[in-house]
């Protein structure tokens, strides 16, 4: 598409926007290459936080180097990829899933991506399936395992050092895993509840404001807890201080600074920093960031095929 009918399209959706978001003038947006002989869309989910990326395509797991696209498809003996997480040191978090004969519920085994090649997580005794969700900068994992996912799963962590024998971890079964810090904090929500902090065996629950019982816990990085409410996403800086995030702002993604990207109705790309205003970034139709670096990039997905094609945007 050219440059003027991208500027037109971000000049309208910024217009769209509500009070107190601002226009994303010190913003530029880039398209990440896709492999040859695809379908034509990706998904990001992952970065080093340092420029690189990681996402899926057509299935397949892929990573971006230095702006350079590397497709390093599927396990043998499995369908597709679901890519999660990434930390600083490149390694790639997933899980690759399976269909077992007659069954329409999926399979999964957590995966590592390493070195070149994939390297799968060990399996919980009793459990023949586990789904990986977040990583930490260190290598621990965190996830879940079930045998058949109607009937629920069971929170589970693989710590650094030792993937091959994970333990499952000593917290209530309505409990799942969204995340791990890098101290080794975990992120969980409750159905039906709250959203916890678990470290050290001890749980803590976020404080919600008054009149609210539920929220959905996003991501956590450095202490700072993202979590949705039914009165709009909110930023915990503390398990018991928390702040809305402004302008109707669907979130996704922090980083360790706090700086937070999702988008605003009815899918403008947006990014926001406690203190500051929200800001809709360049886009020439609807689109969304899904992850964010250390270094303050943001990728995410310009909607379109089934995926969405994947985008970055940086500043200056």
């Amino acid at each position: 598409m050219k440059r003027t009918s991208m500027v037109l399209a971000a000049t309208v959706a910024a217009g769209l926007l509500s009070a107190g978001t601002a226009s994303a003038s010190d913003w530029a947006m880039s398209y990440l290459p896709l492999p040859p002989g695809g379908g034509g869309t990706a998904r990001v989910a992952g970065t080093n936080g340092a420029g690189d990326y990681s996402g899926t395509a057509d299935g397949k797991l892929v990573t971006w180097t230095g702006g350079t696209v590397a497709d390093h498809g599927i396990p043998a003996g499995y369908t597709k990829v679901e890519a999660a997480d990434e930390n600083a040191s490149g390694s790639v978090l997933g899980s690759a899933v399976y269909y077992s004969e007659g069954s329409h519920y999926p399979g999964k085994h957590a995966f590592v991506f390493e070195n070149g090649g994939f390297q799968f997580l060990g399996k919980v005794p009793g459990y023949y399936n586990s789904q990986a969700h977040g990583t930490n900068d260190r290598g621990d994992v965190v996830g879940t395992v079930f045998n058949d996912i109607r009937y629920g799963s069971t929170a589970a962590f693989w710590p650094s050092g030792d993937h091959a024998h994970p333990v499952l971890l000593d917290v209530p079964p309505l409990l799942t895993p969204v995340d791990i810090d890098q101290d080794g904090t975990i992120l969980l929500n409750e159905q039906f509840g709250g959203t916890w902090l678990w470290k050290d065996g001890v749980l803590r629950q976020l404080v919600l404001p008054d009149g609210l019982r539920e929220s959905r816990g996003i991501a956590i990085r450095n202490g700072k807890v993202l979590a949705s409410t039914q009165l709009g996403d909110r930023l915990w800086t503390a398990f018991d201080t928390s702040q809305e995030v402004p302008g109707g702002m669907s979130t996704m993604a922090l980083n360790g600074s706090g700086l937070v990207t999702g988008w605003v109705s009815p899918r403008t790309p947006t990014a926001w920093s406690p203190g500051g205003p929200v800001t809709a970034l360049p886009s020439p139709g609807n689109a969304y960031g899904t992850v964010v670096g250390d270094n303050g990039e943001i990728a995410g997905t310009l909607e379109g095929g089934s995926d969405g094609v994947p985008v970055v945007w940086r500043r200056g």
